[in-house]
């Protein structure tokens, strides 16, 4: 009996361990600039650079909650914002830390009949973008729907 209560704690404290980190938008703003060449655009941009928060968690599990916006009209490609699309950091308003590119998990539907601005909890592997020009910042990749909260 006692070795089956054992392995059972065991057993949660390995699961508890594999679970998703959720996360704080606050975590994101753990980024300074610096301006160096980009030889696949041709020019001088601003280039991210990681604090160790942000490192930690970097190919890692989390959960993060925010308003769901629609990037193109073909459906495809998906972003979680801090703040709704009308105060977004392409109005202005916010930094391209405050918007995640979600990357959906194969064969998840789900989160793509979203409706637009709404509250939603994601789940999937955050990815730092060091040099991928094509895409934003952070990618949350396999990303799948935790909950609609508002």
């Amino acid at each position: 009996m006692k070795r089956l209560f054992f392995t059972a704690i065991l057993l949660s404290c390995f699961c508890l361990s594999k679970a998703q980190k959720p996360i704080a938008w606050q975590t994101l703003s753990d980024v300074t600039w610096k301006r160096a060449f980009v030889q696949s655009l041709g020019g001088y941009y601003d280039i991210a650079h990681f604090g160790a928060s942000l490192e930690a968690l970097n190919n890692k599990e989390i959960s993060i909650k925010g308003f769901y916006v629609p990037i193109d009209m073909e459906g495809t490609m998906f972003a979680l914002s801090k703040s709704p699309s009308s105060t977004c950091f392409f109005c202005g308003t916010g930094g391209i830390e405050t918007v995640i590119e979600i990357v959906v998990k194969k064969d998840h539907k789900e989160l793509r009949r979203i409706k637009t601005d709404k509250y939603i909890e994601l789940k999937g592997t955050l990815v730092l973008n060091r040099d991928d020009p094509e895409h934003l910042m952070y990618l949350l990749k396999e990303a799948e729907l935790i909950q609609v909260i508002k």
